[in-house]
C-alpha cells in the first residue's frame, strides 16, 4: 500500500539586515528541533539583498542548508525584486533539488479581488483598482479581468513561462470558494488559507479543486492568530488550533505551514493589553512574544502534531468521498469575506447575494445530524449526521466526466450557467449508474443576472429528466408538498399522497411538467386529500436514465425561499441514503466527524471542546463502539 507524504512546518519571519543569522537559528531551534519538515519563505523580503545588504550566495547557502537538514520549502513571488532573481530561483532549486517544494504564484487573490470596487480603496489598496469592472454587462466579462490577473501572476511567477511546473511546483494560497477560478491547469496544487472561512466548506472545496486539476496533492495555510477568533486569550481559540490540524490531515491535506503564533501573537484590540498582563510573559508593542504562553500554546500544538504524524502512515489517495455538492458554472460565492457581491461587482444589485448564493446554507444545515423529533428521518439507526464515510466534497460543475464519475451522487447548489457540455457530462454520469439532483433554475443559460431564465434547449430536457419543462406559461403558488415513494434505491422520503401538505412556506414559481417516463414523485397540494391527483402541479420528477437516477425539483427559483425547506429534505435524505449504502457505517455524538481511507483505516474526531462523545462503527457483521474524549483524534487501524 502507497502512504501520503506529509509536509509540516511555519512560516519564516522577515530577515534582520543587521543580524542574517538569525534566520539559521529559527531553522535550527523552531523548525528542525520541532521535528518540522517545512519551511515557508512566503510573505517576506527574500530577495531584498539590495535594500538588506545581503550577498545572493548567502539564499543560496540558505537553501542547500534546508535540504541538508531535509527541511522542504517554498517561496512567494509576490514578494519585492522577484522577477530580477530567475538565476538565483534556479540556483537554488539545483542546490537544494526536490526539497525545493513550491513557488507561490499568488496568495489571497479572492479576498483581493473581493476587496476591490468597494466605497473605499480595499484592504490592499489602489493597485488592484485596475481590475475594476464598471462596464461589465454579465458574469462572463466580470470573471474575466480576475482570470487575467490570474494569468499576469503566474506570468511574474515563472518568469514568462521560462519556469515550468515541471521543474517546480506552483500553487496559489488562496481563502475563498473563488479558488476555482485562480487555480487552473498552471497550478500544480492548490492551498487553502483556512480560517477565514469555514473549513468544512473551503476544505472539501479545496480537494475537489486539487481532484478538478488533477494535482496530486493539496496543502494548508493555517492563519490561526489572525482569523480562528478575534480575542488572542480566549481559551477556545487556543484549543481550536489542535482541531484545525486534525480536520484538515482527516480530510487528505498533504502540506501544512502555521502562518503565526509560534514567535508572536498580535494583540488585533489594543484595549485588551490588560488581558496578556494578567499572565507572565513579556508584552511589547501590543505583542506577546516567544516567552508568552499563548505562544508556548502554539508550539506545543505545532509539537503534537508533529508527533502524530510521524506514527501515523495514512493511505494515499484520499479519503472514501461518494457525495458531492456541485459548485455552478459561473457562481461567484464565497463565504465569510466575499464582499457580497458576484466578481466585484459592487454597486449593480442584480450581483448582489441574493437566491442562488442563499442556497449554500445546506452546508451548514447537514453539518449536524437531524432532531429526534424530524419526522423525515427513518432507518433503524439515525445515520442523518453524514454522507457515506463521513465526507462530501464541493465539485465544479465544470470538471470533466472522468472527475464527476468518481462519486455517486451529484447535488447542485448555488447559481449554474447550464451549457451542453456540462449537460452531456451530467448525462453521461447518471447513465453510468450515478444519481442527480438540482433544480429548474440550474438549468438556465444566462450569463446575465439581471435578465429572464432561459432554460437549456427551451426546457426539452426528457433525454436526462424523463420530462420537458414549460417555462413559457409559469406556475406561482403558495402550496405545500407531498411525496410518493421514491424510485431510487434506498431513499426514503417522507412519502403518502394521503397526508397534510408539508413545508408550505410561500409562493413560489414552477415549471409545468410533461411527464415522457419520468416518475412524478412529489405533488403540489393544498389540502388533506385532492379530487384529481393527477391534476396536481409536479415540482419533484424522478427518472432511471441508464443505470442511474435523474430527480429534478421543477422550481425556477433557486432554493432559497419557500422551495428551501423541500429542496433540503431531499437532500438530507440522499446523504443519509448514501451513509445506508455504506460497507462501513460510522454514527454517535452531534460533534462526530470521521474519514475512512484505503484498507478501512478510519479516523474518527470528536469536535466538541468539552463533552465526551461515542463513535459506533458498523462493520456488517460486527459493530464496534469507542468512547472518545473531548478534541480527540481517535485512529482506527484495520482490523483493529
Amino acid at each position: 500500500m502507497k502512504y501520503d507524504k506529509i509536509y509540516h512546518g511555519i512560516r519564516l519571519g522577515k530577515i534582520d539586515p543587521e543580524h542574517p543569522e538569525k534566520t539559521v537559528r529559527r531553522i535550527e531551534q523552531d523548525c528542525i528541533a520541532d521535528g518540522l519538515n517545512f519551511m515557508s519563505i512566503e510573505g517576506v523580503n527574500y530577495f531584498s539583498y539590495k535594500d538588506i545588504g545581503i550577498d545572493k550566495q548567502w539564499f543560496v547557502d540558505r537553501a542547500k542548508f534546508l535540504a541538508d537538514n531535509d527541511i522542504y520549502f517554498g517561496m512567494s513571488a509576490t514578494i519585492p525584486h522577484w522577477e530580477d532573481n530567475e538565476e538565483i530561483v534556479r540556483a537554488m532549486k539545483e542546490v537544494a533539488g526536490d526539497h525545493f517544494l513550491c513557488i507561490y504564484a499568488e496568495s489571497e487573490s479572492g479576498t483581493r479581488w473581493c476587496a476591490v470596487g468597494t466605497e473605499y480603496p480595499g484592504v490592499f489598496g489602489e493597485e488592484f483598482k485596475k481590475y475594476e469592472t464598471p462596464t461589465a454587462t454579465n458574469l462572463v466579462e466580470a470573471l474575466q479581468p480576475l482570470k487575467d490577473f490570474r494569468d499576469e501572476r503566474y506570468a511574474i511567477a515563472s518568469f514568462n513561462g521560462r519556469l515550468s511546473k515541471d521543474e517546480i511546483a506552483f500553487t496559489n494560497c488562496e481563502a475563498t470558494a473563488i479558488m476555482p477560478y485562480t487555480t487552473d491547469e498552471k497550478t500544480s496544487f492548490p492551498m487553502l488559507e483556512t480560517w477565514p472561512g469555514n473549513p468544512e466548506f473551503m476544505v472539501p472545496l479545496t480537494r475537489s479543486v486539487a481532484k478538478t486539476n488533477h494535482a496530486s496533492m493539496w496543502g494548508t495555510y493555517i492563519a490561526h492568530e489572525w482569523y480562528a477568533g478575534t480575542r488572542p486569550w480566549d481559551s477556545l481559540k487556543r484549543r481550536r488550533l489542535k482541531m484545525g490540524y486534525d480536520y484538515a490531515y482527516m480530510c487528505g491535506s498533504h502540506l501544512f505551514i502555521l502562518e503565526s503564533g509560534d514567535q508572536y501573537v498580535f494583540a488585533h484590540n489594543p484595549a485588551q493589553d490588560d488581558n496578556y498582563n494578567t499572565e507572565s510573559g513579556v508584552v511589547t508593542n501590543n505583542q506577546c512574544l516567544y516567552g508568552h504562553p499563548l505562544c508556548s500554546d502554539y508550539r506545543q500544538a505545532l509539537k503534537d502534531f508533529s508527533a502524530f504524524i510521524k506514527q501515523d502512515k495514512r493511505p494515499a489517495g484520499g479519503p472514501k468521498v461518494k457525495v458531492a455538492f456541485v459548485q455552478g458554472n459561473l457562481d461567484g460565492y464565497s463565504p465569510w469575506r466575499a464582499g457580497s457581491s458576484i466578481f466585484n461587482m459592487f454597486g449593480k444589485k442584480a450581483y448582489g447575494y441574493s437566491a442562488p448564493e442563499y442556497s449554500w446554507r445546506i452546508i451548514d444545515d447537514i453539518a449536524t445530524k437531524r432532531t429526534w423529533s424530524d419526522m423525515h428521518n427513518y432507518g433503524a439507526v439515525d445515520l442523518s449526521g453524514a454522507p457515506a464515510y463521513g465526507q462530501y466534497d464541493i465539485i465544479q460543475a465544470t470538471a470533466d466526466y472522468d472527475v464527476l464519475s468518481k462519486y455517486d451522487y451529484l447535488i447542485f447548489v448555488g447559481w449554474n450557467t447550464m451549457t451542453e457540455s456540462i449537460y452531456e457530462n451530467l448525462k453521461k454520469f447518471v447513465q453510468g449508474g450515478g444519481k442527480l439532483f438540482m433544480t429548474a433554475a440550474h438549468l438556465n443559460t444566462s450569463i446575465n443576472r439581471a435578465s429572464e431564465i432561459k432554460l437549456y434547449k427551451d426546457g426539452k430536457v426528457a433525454d436526462l429528466f424523463g420530462c420537458d419543462l414549460d417555462p413559457e406559461n409559469v406556475l406561482n403558488i403558495n402550496h405545500g408538498f407531498k411525496f410518493h415513494e421514491s424510485i431510487v434505491p434506498g431513499v426514503m422520503l417522507p412519502s403518502s399522497m394521503y397526508f397534510d401538505p408539508l413545508m408550505s412556506e410561500g409562493y413560489a414559481n414552477y415549471a409545468p411538467v410533461t411527464l415522457k417516463g419520468a416518475s412524478p414523485t412529489g405533488k403540489l397540494s393544498q389540502g388533506f386529500s385532492d379530487r384529481e391527483p393527477d391534476a396536481m402541479p409536479v415540482w419533484l420528477t424522478e427518472y432511471k436514465c441508464g443505470e442511474g437516477y435523474a430527480m429534478l425539483l421543477t422550481s425556477l427559483d433557486y432554493p432559497s425561499g419557500a422551495t428551501y425547506m423541500p429542496y433540503r429534505t431531499v437532500v438530507r435524505e440522499l446523504m443519509t441514503a448514501s451513509h445506508r449504502e455504506a460497507d462501513v457505517k460510522i454514527y454517535g455524538g452531534d460533534k462526530l466527524r470521521f474519514a475512512v481511507y484505503e484498507g478501512n483505516k478510519i479516523y474518527l474526531l470528536n469536535t466538541d471542546f468539552d463533552c465526551r462523545t461515542d463513535a459506533i462503527i458498523d462493520y456488517g457483521n460486527e459493530k464496534k463502539r469507542y468512547l472518545l474524549e473531548p478534541m480527540e483524534f481517535k485512529v482506527i487501524e484495520p482490523n483493529e
